[in-house]
Formats: C-alpha cells, sequence, structure tokens
C-alpha cells in the first residue's frame, strides 16, 4: 500500500469514527437528526387502572342519537383496540402555576358565593318553602377515607397534593387522610419510585396487627418524559394491601400542572369506592348508651344513620401461602344510629337496644342490612 493510499485510509478511518460519536451523542455540538421528533401535541386521552383492567375515555356513541346522553364513557382498553370507540380527547388549557390555580379557584368560589347570594334575593320565601317540600331526600355515598402516604413528590410539593386532594374529594365520594406518623414523614422523603413506595405501604400494613381506620391507602411517585414531568397516583387497599386502582397526570418542564388531575367523570373509581365496605372506629361516651364514632358530616353520615357495631376485626390469610386477603367483622354487638355532630368529623350515635357488652373501642360498620334500613328511612314512598 502505498503513502497516498495508507494517508486516504486513515482520514476516511477517523471520519467514520468522529460520525459514529456523533451518534451516540459523545460530540453534542454535532447536528444530529432525532428519529422521534414528533411535534408536541395538546390533546390527552384519558385512561385509568382499576383492578388490573385498563380503561379509556371514548366518544359516547348513544350522544349523537340522545344529547343528554354523556358525551363520553369508559370502556376496557382491550374493547377501545377493536376499533369500535374513537378516543373522547380534550384539548388542554395553557398550563398554570399550582398557586395561580388555588388563587383562581378561591376567587371562582367567592363569585359563585355572591352570584348565590343575589339570585336568592330574587327568590320569594314561598317558592323556596315548595321547592323544599317537593324536592326528595338525597341520599349520598358514605365516603371511604384514604390515607394519603407520604413519599417524596408529596413532601416536597405540598400544592400538588393539596390540589390533588381537592379533586379527588370533589369527584369521588372519598375524605383524604394526612399522615402524621413521624417515621412515615422521615423515611418518605427517600421514596421516589412506584414500586418502592409500594413496598414500603405493604411493609407497614404487614407491620399493623389491627385494622387500619381507612380503606385506602394512596401515594404519589414520578418519572421524568423528554417533554413532560409525569406524575401517578396510586391506590392500595388497606385491607389486602393490592393495588388496585392508578392514574396518571402531567407538568411541564417550569413545574405547571396540566388539568385536571383526576380524570373528568371517572366512573370505574366511583364503582371501585362504592364497592369498598365501609367502617371508622367506635367508643364509649361518659353518658349510658351514647359512643362517639370518628366519622360525621364530612364523611356523609347524617342524623338516623344506622351502623352496625362488631367487637373485632379478624385477619384473613390464604392458607396455601398466607398472603394477607382482609378482615373479617365478628362479634356483632348491636346496632347504633347517630343523634349529633362535633368537631370536623365526628358524630355522637345512641344505641337501638343496648350493646352486648362493655369495650374499649370497636368497628362501626355499614353492612347491607344497616344500608337497607337507612335507604327505608330516606325513601318517602316506603312507610315508616
Amino acid at each position: 500500500m502505498t503513502y497516498k493510499q495508507t494517508a486516504i485510509f486513515w482520514v476516511l478511518f477517523i471520519c467514520a469514527a468522529f460520525c459514529l460519536l456523533a451518534s451516540c451523542n459523545r460530540i453534542p455540538f454535532i447536528p444530529r437528526l432525532e428519529i422521534d421528533s414528533f411535534a408536541q401535541s395538546n390533546d390527552s386521552i384519558e385512561t385509568m387502572e382499576v383492578k388490573g383492567v385498563i380503561y379509556v375515555r371514548v366518544i359516547n356513541p348513544q350522544n349523537a342519537l340522545d344529547p343528554e346522553t354523556p358525551p363520553a364513557i369508559w370502556v376496557p382498553a382491550q374493547v377501545y383496540r377493536s376499533g369500535k370507540y374513537s378516543a373522547y380527547t380534550v384539548d388542554l388549557p395553557k398550563p398554570a402555576a399550582a398557586s395561580e390555580i388555588a388563587a383562581k379557584s378561591l376567587n371562582d368560589k367567592q363569585s359563585t358565593i355572591a352570584m348565590s347570594a343575589d339570585s336568592s334575593s330574587l327568590t320569594t320565601e314561598t317558592s323556596a318553602e315548595e321547592e323544599l317540600l317537593e324536592s326528595p331526600p338525597e341520599i349520598l355515598s358514605l365516603r371511604r377515607r384514604a390515607l394519603l402516604f407520604p413519599s417524596r413528590v408529596s413532601l416536597q410539593h405540598p400544592e400538588i397534593t393539596t390540589l390533588l386532594t381537592l379533586e379527588l374529594e370533589n369527584k369521588l365520594p372519598l375524605r383524604i387522610a394526612d399522615c402524621h406518623d413521624q417515621n412515615l414523614l422521615n423515611n418518605g422523603r427517600l421514596l421516589n419510585q412506584r414500586s418502592e413506595i409500594t413496598t414500603a405501604v405493604k411493609t407497614w400494613l404487614k407491620n399493623s396487627p389491627e385494622l387500619p381506620m381507612v380503606q385506602f391507602i394512596i401515594f404519589l411517585s414520578t418519572s421524568s418524559g423528554r417533554k413532560y414531568q409525569y406524575y401517578t397516583c396510586s391506590w392500595i387497599d388497606a385491607q389486602t394491601g393490592i393495588t388496585v386502582a392508578a392514574f396518571s397526570f402531567r407538568a411541564n418542564p417550569a413545574g405547571e400542572l396540566l388539568l385536571p388531575l383526576v380524570p373528568n367523570d371517572p366512573v370505574p373509581l366511583e364503582q371501585l369506592v362504592d364497592s369498598t365496605l365501609w367502617w371508622c372506629r367506635i367508643k364509649p361516651d361518659d353518658q349510658e348508651n351514647r359512643y362517639l364514632l370518628e366519622a360525621g358530616h364530612r364523611s356523609n353520615l347524617g342524623y338516623g344513620h344506622k351502623l352496625q357495631v362488631f367487637a373485632q376485626a379478624d385477619l384473613i390469610k390464604d392458607p396455601q401461602n398466607s398472603n394477607k386477603l382482609g378482615f373479617a367483622f365478628k362479634k356483632s354487638l348491636g346496632v347504633v344510629s347517630i343523634i349529633d355532630f362535633f368537631g370536623a368529623d365526628g358524630c355522637i350515635a345512641q344505641a337501638l337496644t343496648p350493646l352486648a357488652n362493655s369495650f374499649d373501642y370497636a368497628y362501626a360498620v355499614a353492612t347491607t342490612e344497616t344500608e337497607v334500613k337507612n335507604l327505608e328511612k330516606n325513601d318517602p314512598g316506603v312507610a315508616q
């Protein structure tokens, strides 16, 4: 090989090596073509996962025939992939900082109150009484409790957890409870990944011998994308320790949230919440046959609401692998009825008949039998 041929070979070799390094991002100042440089879209397809099934919000075909039907419905992802439905996309508003969103919500609330006051002044007392008499009593679903388990995201961004709590309580029959356990708060600052937070929740539930006073454990995790920061809200059943639901929302690189945080009209989540057993702690009051409950107006309890009292909740384990299957309420003591309320979310109940025995604390449970009685009490067509 001549000297000229050798020089040409080395020049070509160096150029090839240079291009290879540039394609591997080793030399960032070399222009390169991105294979996934898609245009940023402002449309969002809403999805959620409930009990292992992924749901997609799609256009309701019945809405074209009947405008009174909902414009969108939730269907399983497998049905959506069949091509029978089109995704219901919503045009996302311009992102706003969390503080601006909170201030706007407060201003809207004040404006709504002012408008309500003006409109109420135009209504006569007679028409108001007639409307009250004609309207049937509203039967509200009892709000299940959910503990917001501390994680790095929730502790570093309290404004996000505040907005998420407001949306969850507004769209679902839920009451979000904050964590006050200092050990969990300290350990939560080190938890960021969904898998490690899930493990921490299951460990905490496993080490808790008694039934938690919440129905769900909710936590936030985060992951970074090319254009957005993604936040995932995961739900764990407090009885079994199994993940039962999850949904995600986004924020742009400036930290501005893309609303809504909770999917609109979350029917699968509503069904999950309503199908979960409701209970709270109950303990004796100073007066005979009166008891204090750790739930009240915020939990949608009303005057005369009946609950069954159980002395204990026994842990149920799978005999094959010893996995936790839940709790069973045993030793029924009787039925109590709500007679008064106190504090932010507490109430006083009176036993319909003297309870079976004395106790330091027990469990007030909304059973099928008591809920039937409550429905009959609120139904004007049923003779009392």
